[in-house]
Protein backbone atom coordinates (compact mmCIF):
# COMPACT_ATOMS: atom_id res chain seq x y z
CA UNK A 1 0.00 0.00 0.00
CA UNK A 2 2.78 2.33 0.91
CA UNK A 3 4.32 1.59 -2.80
CA UNK A 4 1.18 2.32 -4.15
CA UNK A 5 0.31 6.04 -2.47
CA UNK A 6 3.63 7.09 -3.60
CA UNK A 7 3.17 5.99 -7.14
CA UNK A 8 0.10 7.52 -6.51
CA UNK A 9 2.04 11.00 -5.00
CA UNK A 10 4.28 10.52 -8.07
CA UNK A 11 1.49 10.63 -11.34
CA UNK A 12 1.98 7.38 -12.57
CA UNK A 13 -0.87 5.68 -10.90
CA UNK A 14 -3.79 7.87 -10.25
CA UNK A 15 -6.51 7.05 -7.49
CA UNK A 16 -9.09 9.40 -8.52
CA UNK A 17 -11.06 8.47 -4.99
CA UNK A 18 -7.46 9.81 -3.32
CA UNK A 19 -8.17 13.23 -4.81
CA UNK A 20 -11.90 13.77 -3.57
CA UNK A 21 -12.70 16.82 -1.78
CA UNK A 22 -15.68 16.92 0.31
CA UNK A 23 -15.46 20.41 2.24
CA UNK A 24 -18.20 22.34 1.79
CA UNK A 25 -17.44 25.43 -1.27
CA UNK A 26 -19.44 28.11 1.29
CA UNK A 27 -19.01 30.55 3.53
CA UNK A 28 -18.57 29.19 7.29
CA UNK A 29 -21.24 30.08 9.54
CA UNK A 30 -20.66 32.50 12.10
CA UNK A 31 -23.56 31.02 14.38
CA UNK A 32 -22.20 27.91 14.83
CA UNK A 33 -19.78 29.07 17.42
CA UNK A 34 -18.18 27.56 20.08
CA UNK A 35 -19.64 24.09 20.04
CA UNK A 36 -18.85 23.93 16.30
CA UNK A 37 -15.33 24.38 17.49
CA UNK A 38 -15.76 22.04 20.46
CA UNK A 39 -17.51 18.76 17.92
CA UNK A 40 -14.92 19.30 15.66
CA UNK A 41 -12.29 18.93 18.49
CA UNK A 42 -14.00 16.01 20.00
CA UNK A 43 -13.81 14.25 16.09
CA UNK A 44 -10.29 15.00 15.61
CA UNK A 45 -9.47 13.39 19.36
CA UNK A 46 -11.18 10.65 18.10
CA UNK A 47 -9.19 10.44 15.19
CA UNK A 48 -6.11 11.24 16.56
CA UNK A 49 -6.52 8.82 19.74
CA UNK A 50 -4.93 5.20 17.10
CA UNK A 51 -1.70 7.70 16.55
CA UNK A 52 -0.99 9.10 20.10
CA UNK A 53 -2.81 6.05 22.39
CA UNK A 54 0.37 3.60 22.14
CA UNK A 55 3.03 6.29 23.02
CA UNK A 56 0.65 7.72 25.48
CA UNK A 57 0.50 3.89 27.10
CA UNK A 58 4.04 3.31 26.83
CA UNK A 59 5.08 7.11 29.06
CA UNK A 60 2.17 6.05 30.97
CA UNK A 61 4.00 2.70 31.87
CA UNK A 62 7.62 4.14 31.88
CA UNK A 63 6.16 7.03 34.62
CA UNK A 64 4.36 3.78 36.67
CA UNK A 65 7.70 1.99 36.43
CA UNK A 66 9.61 4.74 37.50
CA UNK A 67 8.74 5.09 41.11
CA UNK A 68 8.27 8.56 41.66
CA UNK A 69 5.89 11.12 40.63
CA UNK A 70 8.21 13.71 39.53
CA UNK A 71 9.64 11.61 37.30
CA UNK A 72 6.13 10.53 35.87
CA UNK A 73 5.52 14.57 35.41
CA UNK A 74 8.59 15.32 33.88
CA UNK A 75 7.77 12.45 31.35
CA UNK A 76 4.06 13.51 30.96
CA UNK A 77 5.11 17.25 30.79
CA UNK A 78 7.60 16.08 27.70
CA UNK A 79 5.14 14.40 26.15
CA UNK A 80 2.10 17.32 26.51
CA UNK A 81 4.67 19.69 25.05
CA UNK A 82 5.83 17.85 22.32
CA UNK A 83 2.27 17.32 21.26
CA UNK A 84 1.21 21.14 21.64
CA UNK A 85 4.43 23.00 20.50
CA UNK A 86 4.16 21.90 16.95
CA UNK A 87 0.27 22.80 16.50
CA UNK A 88 1.11 26.30 18.49
CA UNK A 89 3.78 27.12 16.06
CA UNK A 90 1.61 25.79 13.28
CA UNK A 91 -1.34 28.64 14.63
CA UNK A 92 1.08 31.06 14.76
CA UNK A 93 2.72 30.92 11.56
CA UNK A 94 -0.35 30.19 9.71
CA UNK A 95 -0.54 33.73 8.02
CA UNK A 96 3.23 33.12 6.94
CA UNK A 97 2.88 29.52 5.59
CA UNK A 98 -0.22 30.75 3.48
CA UNK A 99 2.07 33.31 2.30
CA UNK A 100 4.84 30.79 1.27
CA UNK A 101 2.61 28.26 -0.69
CA UNK A 102 0.73 31.01 -2.58
CA UNK A 103 4.39 32.28 -3.62
CA UNK A 104 5.94 29.21 -3.90
CA UNK A 105 2.93 27.11 -4.80
CA UNK A 106 4.71 25.79 -8.42
CA UNK A 107 7.40 24.29 -6.54
CA UNK A 108 4.77 22.56 -4.36
CA UNK A 109 4.37 19.33 -7.40
CA UNK A 110 8.09 18.77 -7.22
CA UNK A 111 7.87 18.41 -3.49
CA UNK A 112 5.09 16.05 -4.13
CA UNK A 113 7.04 14.11 -6.60
CA UNK A 114 9.71 14.07 -3.94
CA UNK A 115 7.99 13.00 -1.10
CA UNK A 116 6.22 10.06 -3.60
CA UNK A 117 9.66 8.97 -4.46
CA UNK A 118 10.34 8.40 -0.83
CA UNK A 119 7.09 6.46 -0.25
CA UNK A 120 8.09 4.33 -2.90
CA UNK A 121 11.77 3.85 -1.24
CA UNK A 122 10.30 3.06 2.50
CA UNK A 123 7.54 0.60 0.62
CA UNK A 124 10.34 -1.34 -1.31
CA UNK A 125 12.28 -1.42 1.85
CA UNK A 126 9.36 -2.51 4.34
CA UNK A 127 8.57 -5.18 1.16
CA UNK A 128 11.74 -6.49 1.40
CA UNK A 129 12.67 -6.48 4.74
CA UNK A 130 15.88 -3.85 4.74
CA UNK A 131 14.35 -2.39 8.26
CA UNK A 132 14.42 -5.91 10.24
CA UNK A 133 17.50 -6.48 8.77
CA UNK A 134 18.82 -3.03 9.67
CA UNK A 135 17.73 -2.79 13.30
CA UNK A 136 19.09 -6.67 13.22
CA UNK A 137 22.82 -5.40 12.86
CA UNK A 138 22.18 -2.33 15.05
CA UNK A 139 21.47 0.60 12.73
CA UNK A 140 19.16 2.09 14.47
CA UNK A 141 20.68 2.18 17.99
CA UNK A 142 23.89 3.42 16.31
CA UNK A 143 21.65 6.96 15.23
CA UNK A 144 20.57 7.10 18.55
CA UNK A 145 17.15 6.21 17.12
Amino acid sequence: MVIVFGLHMIGILRIPWLEYDLRPQSTPDRNRGYLASALMGVFFSAGWSPCVGPVLGAILTFALNGGSISHGASLLSAYSAGLAIPFLLAALGIGWVTTILRRYGKIMRYVEIGMGVLLVIVGGMLLFGTFQLLSRYGFFVDLGL
